[in-house]
């Protein structure tokens, strides 16, 4: 099968084609193609499909769409289109779609134009051009993640276009590129390269007078539209045309390769925001304790500003901080941008990566990202100095995959997401969340599932709140459940929620899941602290001291203390001052559910938890005496008091 988009949506098979009729099911399939052989996160195809209000069966819609399209690829679509963890991917030989064969082609024509051979050069990038049969997808309705990537397309084709005619003016085809690039300079008013390239071809063809006011016609432009000057290099070029003689040689290309320090890029303004959440409600001092740090006219200073907001898997710093970035957007108008800093399998994402992402969406040209985390850091800043931009780095893992991703300018801002508390980063405001109040818990629900149902079942919906601790995440699925069921009576499944062998199984609906939260940062713990918190599942007291949590696990209360400390720092148990000085940590009930699971399931393979335990250490490559502590075998029932 082949694959098109550079122009209308296309799939061939053979010469047949089979497009899907479908808009939302071509929209799917788009996505799909642009990211063969990547995964998509269902996140992703509903915020592109639905953007700010998804209907509460936009999952069970995405699978049916999922489902037309293997039945449109035809036998091979099973294997084609596969299902994977938190989203689906296109496997196909990239030699299939054509904005492959496009890259590569454009890659070969810049490599033969460097190396001096225009003439192939030529030839190579007419192929490459001549794939596109028209705009970017033009068949497709897109949304704000598909209209990003038709814009990316849109200027490669550009610099395609760009450096093709590079390679013809370099060939001494001047009189024959006039036309054409007239023609851009009216299709594209504010390109610098066309402008460049026009003065060049017509100072070639003995038209010096046309070639400077072709110059002083874009210089007024862009004193008009944008209140900015032409850039160094084309008042350089008009210093040469003034200075040249009609009938000498026509003066050099303005286009050069960048120097250290410096790039030249188009005037984007990414704007990479998620869609704000519909039905965000309260955080009002936190809303208001975020609009005060993100104030432009307050202490400006010499620093950028930096706000990290903390707390518990599921509490809502993701919603909040996307939230406050709509409400911010418009004191920041250079752009916004936007990273999640753990992939969906929770591995943390390299911050060269993501500053690679943010290059692009800048307006950088591919060549002219470097390789390095350490240089594209350096052109980041570079970009960034000056323009008030606003930067969102959501669920970041530490503060060494942080630093990387700041600017350096005091009219930036960066809000920071994490599960820890990130203590390293130099002049962050650290805002500690907490689950909100039942009011607002109960708002949440009433949103979700109609005011009218909350009313009618009062007492049965705050129990709801109760037995789901008042986090978001678990509200967020107890809603999902309950509006995917208007019969379902909130007594019913109040008493479901009820029994705790079962509480995170009804806590999970598609891809709101609170185990599996839980779960991403049980994963990054230590060896140690996992045996810590599995134990602390079982404790039934409202708090632990170290003191106590050093006869838990048969050791001293300093290396207690140290591991509680590395679970506060991950926010899986909260820290509280206690009435005899010793420091008190609490566990939220859903995180004593899951704790205590985890134990269950180390128990099943032994009489106690030194096997397990050790075995973990063996895996991971760390001594078993570091945990010997950890492994101290011990009776269920007297844990339980």
């Amino acid at each position: 099968m082949e694959y098109r988009v550079l122009g209308s949506l296309e799939v061939l098979d053979g010469a047949r084609e089979i497009t899907p009729s479908a808009a939302k099911v071509r929209a799917v399939l788009a996505m799909l193609v642009l990211r063969h052989n990547q995964i998509v996160s269902t996140r992703e195809f509903i915020d592109e499909l639905w953007g700010e209000r998804p209907p509460p069966s936009a999952l069970s819609t995405l699978h049916t769409y999922v489902y037309k399209l293997r039945k449109t690829l035809g036998r091979g679509g099973t294997e084609t289109l596969a299902t994977k963890p938190y989203g689906y991917l296109l496997q196909v030989d990239p030699a299939a779609v054509d904005l492959h064969n496009f890259e590569r082609l454009v890659a070969e024509g810049r490599r033969l134009l460097d190396e001096g051979d225009a003439e192939r050069a030529s030839r190579v990038l007419v192929e490459a051009l001549g794939l596109w049969r028209g705009p970017a997808l033009a068949n497709v309705v897109p949304g704000e993640l598909l209209s990003a990537q038709i814009t990316r397309l849109e200027e490669s084709r550009l610099r395609a276009l760009e450096l093709r005619l590079e390679a013809d003016l370099r060939l001494g085809r001047h009189r024959e590129l006039i036309s054409e690039l007239k023609e851009l300079t009216l299709i594209h008013p504010l390109n610098e390269e066309f402008h460049a390239k026009l003065m060049a071809a017509l100072h070639a063809c003995g038209r010096r007078v046309e070639a400077l006011e072709v110059f002083q016609s874009l210089r007024r432009r862009l004193v008009d539209q944008l209140g900015l000057e032409p850039s160094p290099e084309l008042r350089r070029l008009q210093q040469r045309l003034l200075a040249a003689d009609d009938a000498g040689p026509p003066p050099p290309e303005p286009r050069e390769g960048p120097r250290e320090g410096t790039v030249t890029v188009s005037e984007r303004r990414p704007a990479q925001l998620p869609p704000d959440i519909a039905d965000f409600v309260g955080r009002t001092a936190e809303r208001e304790w975020l609009a005060a740090a993100l104030d432009r006219s307050a202490a400006p200073g010499t620093a950028v500003r930096v706000v990290c907001l903390t707390g518990m898997p599921g509490v809502g710093k993701t919603a909040l901080a996307v939230h406050a970035a709509h409400r911010a957007r418009r004191a920041y108008p250079a752009g916004q941008l936007f990273a999640r800093l753990t992939a969906p399998d929770g591995t943390p994402v390299d911050p060269g990566e993501v500053l690679g992402g943010f290059l692009r969406a800048a307006g950088v040209p591919d060549e002219r990202i470097p390789a390095g985390a350490g240089e594209r850091s350096t052109l980041f800043r570079t970009w960034m100095a000056g323009r008030p931009a606003l930067v969102v780095l959501d669920d970041a893992c530490g503060a060494e995959q942080v630093q990387p991703l700041l600017p350096g300018s005091a009219e930036c801002a960066v809000i920071v997401t994490s599960r820890y508390g990130l203590h390293g980063v130099a002049g962050a405001r650290v805002l500690a969340l907490d689950v909100p109040d039942e009011a607002e818990c109960l708002e949440l629900l009433a949103l979700i599932i109609g005011e009218a149902r909350v009313a009618q079942e009062r007492r049965e919906a705050e129990r709801i709140v109760r037995l789901c601790g008042g986090l978001p995440l678990a509200l967020r699925c107890a809603g999902s459940r309950l509006a995917a069921s208007p019969g379902l009576a909130l007594r019913v499944y109040a008493d479901r929620l009820a029994d705790p062998a079962t509480r995170l199984d009804e806590l999970c609906v598609s891809n709101l899941d609170v185990r599996a939260a839980l779960d991403a940062s049980y994963r990054r713990l230590g060896l140690p602290e996992r045996s810590l918190l599995r134990l602390l599942g079982l404790v039934r007291t409202p708090d632990v001291a170290p003191s106590q949590a050093a006869v838990l696990l048969g050791c001293e209360p300093a290396h207690a203390a140290r591991l509680l400390a590395r679970l506060a720092d991950a926010s899986l148990v909260r820290v509280r001052p206690g009435g005899d000085g010793e420091v008190r940590y609490t566990l939220h009930e859903l995180v004593r559910l899951f704790a205590r699971e985890c134990l269950e399931i180390e128990l099943d393979g032994g009489p106690s938890a030194a096997a397990p335990v050790a075995a973990e250490a063996a895996e991971a490559g760390e001594p078993a005496e570091d945990v010997a502590a950890d492994a101290v075998p011990l009776p269920l029932e007297g844990l339980q008091r």
